[in-house]
């Protein structure tokens, strides 16, 4: 998922936006198909397989194939089906029908609700319903341009998230909002590897001691989570089948697929083509067993074999 898109739907801060695409087209493109909002073009570009998103589909993808079994059909036909006859949506369609977003937040290395987070009071508001500093109104209220392809609600969603987990060495002014801080190990307290954007280097680091008290590695911390996870997750979830969306890919050949003009099979200008006009699907089940409640199992080797490579 890119975090850019995530995080304006969610925070809902696409609520407030009063630029238009037409404001930013060169002069030379035909306005008449660029109408809507922003958000709009993001859904468009999900619908289509250009980009990324999450959570994917307003149907829980771990019920689609209990629904194609039933249907006789694999779970990426029953998908594309479904699609098409509107039975199932994209969550980006829906994202204030109280299903369509997201519940849990692990947030790592980063202090996204302090400085790295754009869009501060939004969040506050609509992830965490907290007090914030929102003055503006929302399109509703001030009568702005509202979504083509967006559901819109007079009201909107605050206080998205059930739990926010932290993973910090620092009291940062995320670890202050989080229902849950774990401490973990600073630079010179465990074996690592780290990098950006913003550098052209890989920067290796080695433990020169042990983490202090309570404190665990990143790695071990997410090891412990793991592991909880298939412990409670007994009598919930079992051997799963997980419909996923994989969009078209760069430097791929099914860039290929849209080499000239681009083609919306919602509005009938073509059929919906899984890895062509819309994102491929996979029914991929869990590793291993595809039991999910042997999480913690195969984390920890899949870091051992790749250790070993």
């Amino acid at each position: 998922m890119n975090s850019t898109s995530y995080f304006y739907n969610h925070s809902s801060q696409w609520r407030y936006e009063t630029v238009t695409a037409q404001e930013l087209l060169s002069p030379l493109a035909d306005k008449s198909r660029y109408s809507g909002h922003l958000i709009d073009f993001n859904v468009r570009a999900e619908r289509m397989g250009w980009l990324p998103s999450a959570p994917q589909l307003g149907t829980n993808p771990l019920r689609i194939a209990e629904e194609a079994k039933k249907a006789g059909m694999t779970p990426v036909d029953y998908t594309v089906k479904s699609l098409k006859e509107g039975s199932i949506r994209f969550a980006a369609e829906q994202p204030e029908n109280g299903k369509n977003h997201p519940r849990n937040l692990f947030i790592w290395r980063s202090n996204l609700l302090g400085s790295s987070g754009k869009g501060h009071e939004y969040m506050l508001k609509y992830l965490l319903g907290t007090e914030n500093g929102i003055q503006g109104k929302d399109l509703g209220k001030q009568g702005g341009v509202k979504p083509e392809e967006v559901e819109w609600k007079d009201n909107g969603l605050d206080g998205k998230l059930d739990l926010v987990v932290t993973l910090d060495f620092r009291l940062s002014s995320t670890c202050l909002y989080s229902d849950i801080v774990l401490p973990t190990a600073t630079w010179y307290e465990k074996d690592d590897m780290n990098t950006s954007d913003m550098h052209p280097f890989i920067h290796p680091l080695s433990a020169a001691v042990d983490p202090a008290w309570e404190s665990k590695s990143d790695w071990d911390i997410y090891k412990d989570i793991a592991k909880k996870f298939s412990e409670v997750c007994v009598g919930h979830l079992g051997k799963e089948t997980d419909v996923v969306t994989l969009p078209i890919q760069h430097d791929s050949a099914a860039e290929l697929a849209q080499p000239l003009d681009v083609k919306d099979w919602k509005k009938g200008e073509c059929d919906l083509i899984p890895g062509e006009n819309r994102a491929a699907y996979s029914d991929r089940r869990a590793r291993l067993s595809g039991d999910i409640r042997t999480l913690h199992f195969y984390r920890p080797a899949d870091g051992e074999n790749r250790q070993r490579r």
